[in-house]
């Protein structure tokens, strides 16, 4: 009886150690996971005190063990943040950049958790490790209601909720462009020329895109009042300028066709027709921040450019809207060559592409809550 109970006894050792090394197992194959603390902020001014920024504070995991000495980075940056001994980092946010910022766990080689090295197998998996922090401006429906006109159709009126200290960063005029061709004297396109805007002695220039086969430029520029310009061309290690003492005026809040034809001999260009012929073009380059929609491709609404108070107003279909879309937010910059647009003007959500990192699926308040 004797060798029954040692084997009875083996067995249920074996099977007490089965269990530690299943559990073990299950430890090392569980996911890594990343707990954020918070991961919606609210956008805000940049300010000198930094108070723009907020410390972010999460917790890595393998199950519920927490790991220590693993790698994250933020982002773009590529500093290294590493968890402590309680699996715990703290992350620097700047809240004054509208965006989506991932945080990745990029190195485990050195991780441990309860004191022992990672199995490599989930160093392998773990990598893959990710969470996000949003920064946005809330979103307030202030009222919803069918269109008196079309039914079918429902009227949003919206907000951005913006920093006390801050307005909206709206879409709005930013620039003018400059462009036009640049022939040679026999009137045949110059490819691979730049054209060069200088102000101020030199203080301030816009430089053009190389010309293209067609010999055509741009470059996009804001003016100011009174402004004298030196323009030149720059090509085949030539600086083509003007004639000495001549200046350009660009005029303000418009932008301008020039088209420039060099000299078959020398370096001046004659400022007048036909080797240097100007006019005003219409069209502007537009950069703010837009609002829309995250709805199915090919749905048909319109919403407003927010105002300076972040208010706009969003046109959708009722059947859309009675699903409760997010929203997204995003900074955009387009030119937009018929007519100038200003807050409140409506424009197509066709129109409106967001960023990769805009911030996405944002949920409306209503007004009140």
């Amino acid at each position: 009886m004797k060798w029954l109970s040692r084997a009875v006894i083996l067995f249920l050792l074996a099977a007490v150690a089965a269990g530690c090394t299943e559990k073990a197992k299950e430890k090392d194959q569980a996911p890594l996971q990343i707990r954020l603390d918070e991961t919606a902020f609210t956008l805000k001014q940049w300010k000198m005190d930094g108070t723009h920024r907020s410390n972010v504070n999460g917790t890595l995991l393998l199950g519920d063990h927490p790991v220590q000495g693993a790698i994250l980075h933020t982002g773009e940056s590529k500093r290294n943040i590493e968890t402590d001994a309680s699996g715990k980092f703290e992350i620097l946010l700047d809240q004054s950049l509208l965006g989506t910022t991932d945080v990745n766990v990029v190195n485990l080689d050195q991780a441990t958790v309860d004191g022992k090295p990672i199995d490599r197998e989930a160093v392998g998996k773990g990598t893959g490790a990710t969470a996000s922090l949003r920064v946005f401006h809330p979103v307030v429906v202030e009222s919803a209601a069918r269109s008196e006109q079309d039914p079918d159709q429902t009227v949003v009126k919206g907000r951005l909720l913006a920093d006390k200290t801050a307005s909206v960063a709206y879409f709005q005029e930013d620039k003018y462009r400059i462009g036009g061709t640049v022939k040679d004297a026999d009137g045949h396109p110059v490819q691979g020329a730049t054209v060069w805007i200088v102000r101020d002695e030199g203080e301030g220039f816009a430089k053009s895109v190389e010309t293209d086969a067609a010999g055509h430029y741009e470059m996009y520029y804001l003016p100011e009042e009174d402004e004298e310009t030196d323009l030149n061309v720059r090509y085949n290690a030539m600086v083509y300028t003007l004639p000495k003492g001549k200046v350009y005026h660009i005029p303000e809040d418009t932008s301008v066709n020039i088209d420039i034809t060099l000299p078959k001999e020398g370096t001046v260009i004659v400022d007048k027709p036909p080797t240097l012929v100007s006019h005003t073009a219409p069209g502007a380059l537009y950069t703010g921040m837009l609002v829309g929609l995250n709805v199915p491709e090919g749905t048909d609404y319109t919403v407003t450019i927010p105002d300076a108070e972040g208010h706009f107003t969003l046109t959708v279909p009722s059947k859309v809207w009675e699903q409760k879309p997010t929203f997204f937010e995003t900074n955009m910059t387009a030119f937009i060559e018929q007519g100038k647009k200003k807050a409140g003007d409506p424009i197509p959500g066709s129109f409106i592409k967001a960023e990769p990192n805009a911030p996405r699926n944002i949920e409306a308040q209503q007004e009140g809550q």
